[in-house]
């Protein structure tokens, strides 16, 4: 043995302690990351990219005629309104980006499964992409547009819409292939976007501020409609008002000019290439956020101030007598920062979705994860065919409201599940941005679904119900998840609430119903096979539980000849549901070690199989494995323990121990045991005689023979009787009154499998 000196033993002691201050004043559970070389910092990894994705082609083709419209007062409220709800959403997703569970994450949708759960991020995300698919076709479809301005002939081919439709489909189709040969290309031909929209931008500025001594080189020689008349206050005073028309209104304006603000979780897009994403994704999203909205402002206020409302409302030509140097340049520049914001989109998307796929919460997505070459290209080919049909709606303004409620929808969810978390304090929740509250979250939320309905309350509601939709589909699934989620923490809080709000001794008594506490031994059918003349179970030192019974041989078990199972109980329970009370199904393994590894593990997957068949037979409630040494102890461990508050079981389930004469010594005092705690406990004992002539779970009650002997304290029976036309239910009671007989068979002619053929 080699000692340690105690030198070396004391010396470490200050230089771990060193370690945990500093990890405890980061707020991280690990050592600083090294600075990497080739990642990005605010600037270029958040700034530009999210400047980039939100100036589009709304700027150029569209803010003077919500100027013109809706007046200079109106056009600042919408924009003020549409910061407002990107400060917010930015805000929120500040304290996702920061929160611990999201460090080290490539991507905003991997992002929202760590901070709001899988389910909600899978509903966020399909939203998300659905956003920017018509982000996309917004941005193709004023290409067209523009592109009309320039070669009016290239669309005489056929009427207006199909001409309009036709070149979209063949920019989308182009657009796709582009980004199926690979993203480097891309990569490079962003940067030329990105310049050519900067340009385009420097050239409105530089017209706006000239007009009209700075006369474009390519004017029209013959043109007499309204022009510019320059920067001035009367135009300014004459412009602030609105001046409605169709198709221009108010919500009309939002909903046009809503989409300059859709790009805000671009940066969280790129969070695998920062350096720092915690610091990166706030800052340069806050900044974009608030650099947009003052370059939009300045084109609002420079709009109003150039010329009279009747140049700003024309149909077209705008910009012939207004853009210097050359108007042919900037109409070009336009296309070209079009298609390229929609190529960004259609890099974007397909990765999103193949995000989504990859978690596995709805099946028939999960083969657009698929990856072919490293690039996800069935999840390009389903962008495609979604951006390929939306495209046909061949006009700008009666895409925008459809944006606008995508990505209202989605900075919805995003600002509720913050809000939730911040106030349930889910202990997965710990954001470290000082900025953000749960009232933050509130109002954003509030905010958006406002505008959302005042756009259009018809898209709002159609955008909400198919939220819901998706968001009740993935739940439904049942898929694992590795993290929490608002929901889930929400749906906690009601029910602790519910719970402790309930008056247990009102709850037992006016308001009584059946909660059963169905017991039974584990595979006891099998133990005792030998009386049927099979052979008996190898017992609990086999390797495997018996297998799981398929749905179709469901039936066959339930009406076996063999005693009473499990399965057969399981089938009563599921008649008895109507209730609309709690089943608790506890499974007594008797011999068994509670520290013996073998023995949980093997009670687990019993635990599996009972849950698995509940679901199938539609039995609400809860299953659990009680390891005991002895049958009778586990019995009365379950009638003492289960459930919680007004949810403890009143009603118990059991078998007749058709048995009973092989050991009488044995099973007649465990039986009378049961008995007697049921009656001390005050439970009403449901015991179930000869169960292989109950009807199944797909049957109908015509002419089998079953008793049951039903105690509520030592009280009734319960006949259903054999060998007529149909079934019949007749009610005996000893001691008690029929009211509780009653009322079993009454839930139990509410099943359907009693509903037609049985009389009481």
């Amino acid at each position: 043995m080699v000692a340690t000196p105690r030198r070396a033993a004391v010396s470490e002691g200050p230089t771990l302690h060193k370690q945990i201050t500093m990890m405890s004043q980061r707020g991280g559970s690990h050592p600083a990351p090294v600075q990497q070389r080739g990642k990005l910092g605010t600037y270029k990894g958040v700034l530009v990219p999210t400047c980039e994705n939100m100036w589009g082609v709304i700027i150029f083709l569209r803010f003077y005629k919500i100027v013109g419209y809706s007046g200079l007062g109106y056009a600042l409220l919408i924009a003020s309104l549409s910061f407002m709800v990107a400060l917010l959403t930015a805000l929120s997703l500040s304290a996702i980006a920061t929160c611990g569970t999201s460090q080290g994450l490539a991507g905003v949708y991997p992002m929202l499964a760590r901070a709001l759960g899988k389910e909600m991020a899978t509903a966020v995300g399909l939203v998300y992409f659905l956003g920017i698919v018509f982000l996309a076709v917004l941005e193709v479809l004023g290409a067209c547009e523009e592109l009309e301005m320039v070669q009016h002939s290239l669309f005489e081919f056929t009427t207006h819409i199909n001409a309009v439709r036709a070149w979209a489909s063949a920019f989308m189709l182009a657009l796709a292939l582009l980004v199926a040969g690979g993203i480097r290309l891309i990569s490079q031909l962003g940067l030329v976007f990105f310049a050519v929209v900067l340009l385009t931008m420097l050239s409105f500025y530089l017209s706006l501020f000239g007009a009209p001594n700075l006369e474009p080189i390519d004017a029209p020689a013959n043109a007499t409609g309204p022009a510019p008349s320059g920067l001035s206050t009367a135009n300014l005073r004459a412009n602030w008002g609105p001046s409605f028309a169709p198709g221009y209104e108010f919500t009309d304006c939002l909903a046009i000019f809503f989409p300059c603000f859709t790009g805000i979780l671009s940066g969280a897009n790129r969070a695998s290439s920062l350096r720092d994403p915690a610091s990166a994704i706030p800052r340069g999203t806050l900044g974009a956020i608030t650099l947009s909205f003052c370059v939009y402002v300045s084109f609002l206020v420079l709009w109003a101030a150039v010329g009279e409302r009747e140049y700003l409302t024309m149909e077209h030509g705008q910009l012939d007598e207004l853009i210097y140097p050359s108007v042919k340049a900037a109409q070009i520049g336009i296309v070209l920062s079009s298609l390229g914001q929609a190529l960004q989109c259609v890099v974007v998307a397909p990765r999103l979705l193949a995000s989504i796929a990859a978690d596995g919460m709805l099946r028939p997505m999960r083969s657009l994860a698929r990856l072919t070459g490293g690039e996800p290209k069935l999840a390009l080919a389903a962008t495609y065919l979604v951006g390929a049909m939306c495209v046909l709606i061949g006009s700008l303004n009666a895409v925008a409201p459809l944006l606008s409620m995508c990505f209202l929808t989605c900075y919805s969810m995003m600002n509720l599940n913050c809000c939730l978390l911040g106030l349930l304090k889910d202990p997965h929740w710990r954001p470290r941005f000082r900025y953000f509250h749960w009232a933050v979250g509130l109002v954003g939320f509030v905010l958006c679904t406002s505008i959302m309905f005042v756009i259009d309350w018809r898209y709002a509601l159609g955008a909400w119900l198919l939220t819901l939709l998706v968001l009740a589909l993935v739940v439904r699934t049942n898929a694992q998840t590795d993290w929490g989620s608002a929901l889930v923490g929400l749906r906690f809080q009601l029910a602790m609430r519910s719970l402790t709000g309930i008056d247990i001794k009102a709850h037992l008594g006016e308001n009584w119903r059946p909660q059963l506490l169905l017991l039974y031994q584990l595979r006891e059918e099998e133990s005792h096979g030998s009386r049927r003349g099979s052979s008996a179970a190898a017992g609990w030192g086999e390797a495997e539980p018996p297998a799981e019974p398929s749905s179709s041989s469901l039936g066959d078990l339930v009406r076996g000849d063999v005693g009473h199972t499990h399965e057969r109980m399981f089938s009563v329970a599921a008649q008895l549901r109507h209730g609309s009370g709690l089943v608790i199904a506890a499974a007594v393994v008797p011999g068994a070690s509670a520290d013996s590894l073998r023995a949980v593990a093997l009670a687990e997957a019993e635990r599996a199989r009972m849950d698995s068949l509940m679901g199938r037979m539609g039995v609400r409630g809860f299953c659990k494995t009680i390891l005991a040494r002895t049958l009778l102890e586990g019995k009365l461990g379950a009638i003492q323990w289960a459930g919680l508050g007004p949810l403890v079981p009143n009603t118990l389930l059991m078998g007749w121990p058709w048995w009973w004469r092989d050991e009488p010594e044995k099973y007649v005092p465990e039986l009378v045991s049961t008995i007697n705690a049921a009656t001390i406990h005050e439970k009403t004992l449901l015991l179930c005689h000869r169960l292989s002539s109950f009807p199944g779970p797909d049957e109908e009650l015509s002419g089998f023979l079953d008793v049951w002997c039903i105690i509520p304290l030592l009280g009734s029976f319960l006949d259903l009787s054999r060998n007529l036309p149909v079934g019949f239910i007749d009610v005996w009671w000893i001691i008690r009154d029929g009211g509780l007989m009653l009322l079993m068979a009454h839930l139990m002619r509410k099943h359907r499998v009693n509903s037609v053929s049985s009389h009481l």
